[in-house]
């Protein structure tokens, strides 16, 4: 397949997807709507790393590159994405893989592999806000406040409610990113 068939086929998927979301909006159903938050993922071997406190979730995984391996071993310098979620309620990570994603409640409404989602009008949020309807202290309208993620790696799927998420790329060595990330979370710890 060359460029140009490689580019029309990728155009077909996007349609496809964004015809997908357009007819759950529509019918009032929660959607995987893409976020572009700069980031593209390795599909191959992403190989995402979860660290978690009480009130963040950190995901750290490998980027797609060009760069020739051999150029990366020899600078240990390796192309890398840190994925921050903040004001984190609930996150879940393990599966579907990218080959039983279809199984996923939202495939077929915008879900895609390899790609970082916002759901519109999820019924994560409004299960979460129901559960805890129970607390004597429970203010209404999670909606407007909580958002829910979903990130499809190759062999796993994450899936995050947090306010907010923020993104940055690195270039080090994993073991590095790993030690500055562990850090990063147990500052918040000390606040």
């Amino acid at each position: 397949m060359d460029d140009q068939e490689l580019a029309a086929l990728r155009e077909r998927h996007a349609a496809e997807l964004r015809e997908q979301r357009r007819r759950a909006r529509e019918a009032g159903q929660e959607f995987a709507d893409d976020l572009d938050l700069g980031i593209e993922m390795d599909a191959g071997a992403p190989m995402p790393h979860v660290f978690a406190n009480g009130n963040s979730v950190f995901v750290l995984f490998y980027q797609h590159t060009r760069i020739p391996a051999t150029d990366i071993a020899a600078t240990e310098q390796e192309p890398l994405a840190l994925v921050e979620f903040t004001g984190v309620h609930a996150v879940l990570f393990g599966g579907p893989n990218d080959e039983a994603l279809n199984g996923h409640r939202l495939y077929g409404r915008g879900l895609d592999r390899y790609t970082i989602h916002e759901v519109r009008a999820s019924s994560w949020i409004s299960e979460a806000e129901r559960v805890n309807s129970v607390h004597p202290y429970h203010q209404a309208g999670w909606h407007g406040w909580l958002r829910h993620f979903i990130i499809t790696f190759h062999d796993e799927t994450l899936e995050c409610l947090a306010r907010d998420v923020r993104t940055e790329t690195c270039t080090s060595s994993f073991p590095e990113a790993v030690r500055v990330t562990v850090n990063r979370m147990l500052d918040w710890w000390q606040r």
